[in-house]
């Protein structure tokens, strides 16, 4: 029993060449994109655990045989699919390791009539992406992670995209899946457009971050590709302006599928701009959005295309920002949350009051970037002091967290939980949400083999 005897056990499944145990081959298991990790390591000299080992299994059986040995010999299993997170998910504590799932990389349809792929868990989004656009279709799942995102990482996060006020998030492409879960093996549930059969497991496992099995692959629901596809923005005299207007759009069904609303400060920061910069991409026939861009124009007054063109020629330049921020001496962190219509106002200022008045936080931003009925996502960004950010980072964790409870918002909106937000879960859920959450990892996990940090 132990971690040489699972190794052992491992390579007669998958073949040593995919057992890596060598310290240079573990290093990009070590952590995913949180930033707090990125800058002590980058510039504090931070030296990260890495994990005992990683393993990349080349099919669906081979994950359920590894987790079977993990089982029987009581090692802790990670899975790692993309590792495009910024919360920590993937960083473990003590002895474990890493499951690498980028292997499982396939994309195929399962009906073509209706727009089913049937997608490995290994699968790079943009190559999903790029398969179907080849065929006629489109997920239209667009996150910023988009060009190194993989499926299953995705799934396991309950990601959104750029795109979502139109298309909806991940958990609605998802019509079927298929995860390993100690104990039971591999759960094929086969895809449907809808069903009512007690509770959809699909959306069992649609988030759950690798606590409660190991997601290998699923059925997707694709859409045809838009006939038409035309950028529009404009500029608002404040933020609380354009928010009304947001809101008379979405819930008059003619808002843009890709819908951004900036708050003053990122409007000047990121625009060079005035007042509150609202921008857009229109989908559909040409006909009806030509005409639902009209209606648009009457109620936002007159456009600004340039602003559109801009932000979709530069929206995946991340690294860039960010060494410079690095360079000026700030770190900088990312917190998105979401409320309803007669809330949101009232959370986006208590954040803004409350990490405002931290020591070490120089620059709070916002923008409202998924939209819904009933109400928005907020996505702050924050530039911190580099020189003291561990204390500053935690004090602005909670001090958000707290204020967006306190103002009746959702403490987290597309990003996770991962390591981060675990700590607060009790805010979203109460006491006993949360204990029935740890009771259901209990129940399909009871050796807690699978990634733990349900207590941060």
């Amino acid at each position: 029993m132990g971690l040489e005897a699972f190794l052992e056990a491992v390579r007669g499944i998958v073949g040593d060449k995919w057992v890596y145990t060598d310290p240079w081959m573990l290093i990009g298991y070590e952590r995913d994109y949180w930033p707090l990790i990125v800058a002590l390591e980058a510039y504090k000299g931070l030296e990260l655990e890495r994990p005992a080992a990683a393993i990349a299994p080349g099919s669906e059986d081979e994950v359920a045989l590894v987790v079977e040995e993990a089982v029987r010999h009581g090692v802790r299993l990670i899975p790692y699919s993309g590792g495009t997170g910024v919360l920590g998910g993937v960083t473990g504590e003590g002895e474990w390791v890493a499951l690498d799932l980028g292997r499982l990389r396939w994309v195929r349809w399962y009906d073509e009539e209706g727009g089913l792929v049937d997608v490995g868990a290994g699968a790079l989004l943009v190559e999903v992406e790029e398969w179907l656009n080849n065929r006629g279709w489109t997920l239209r799942h667009i996150p910023q992670s988009y060009p190194t995102a993989m499926i299953g990482g995705l799934i396991a996060t309950r990601s959104t995209g750029q795109y979502s006020t139109g298309y909806g998030g991940i958990e609605e492409r998802i019509k079927g899946i298929r995860v390993v879960v100690p104990g039971y093996g591999l759960v094929d549930v086969r895809p449907a457009p809808r069903r009512s059969l007690l509770m959809p497991l699909e959306q069992l496992f649609t988030g759950s971050e690798g606590l409660l099995g190991v997601i290998t692959g699923a059925y997707l629901e694709a859409f045809r590709v838009p006939e038409c596809s035309r950028p529009v923005s404009w500029v608002l005299d404040s933020f609380s302006e354009a928010l009304d207007a947001a809101k008379i759009l979405v819930q008059s069904r003619i808002a843009p599928e890709l819908f951004r609303v900036y708050d003053e400060m990122e409007s000047g920061i990121y625009f060079n701009s005035t007042g509150s910069v609202v921008l857009g991409v229109v989908e559909g026939r040409c006909s009806i959005v030509e005409e639902r861009v009209r209606v648009m124009n009457r109620l936002m007054g007159e456009p600004e295309p340039t602003y559109a063109e801009k932000w979709l020629r530069e929206r995946f330049n991340v690294i860039g920002p960010v060494r410079e921020a690095f360079n000026a001496g700030y770190a900088f962190e990312t917190i998105e949350v979401s409320a309803s219509w007669g809330r949101l106002k009232g959370v986006y200022k208590a954040v803004l009051d409350r990490a405002s008045s931290i020591e070490g936080v120089y620059v709070v931003g916002a923008h409202a970037g998924h939209f819904y009925p009933s109400g928005a996502a907020l996505y702050y960004t924050f530039l911190l002091d580099l020189g003291r950010v561990e204390d500053v980072y935690w004090s602005l964790w909670d001090n958000v967290m707290r204020a967006v409870h306190e103002k009746g918002g959702s403490i987290g909106h597309h990003h996770g939980v991962g390591r981060v937000r675990s700590r607060w879960l009790n805010l979203e859920y109460g006491r006993a949400g949360s204990d029935l959450i740890r009771r259901l990892k209990e129940c399909l996990d009871p050796r807690g083999i699978l990634r733990g940090g349900l207590d941060g």
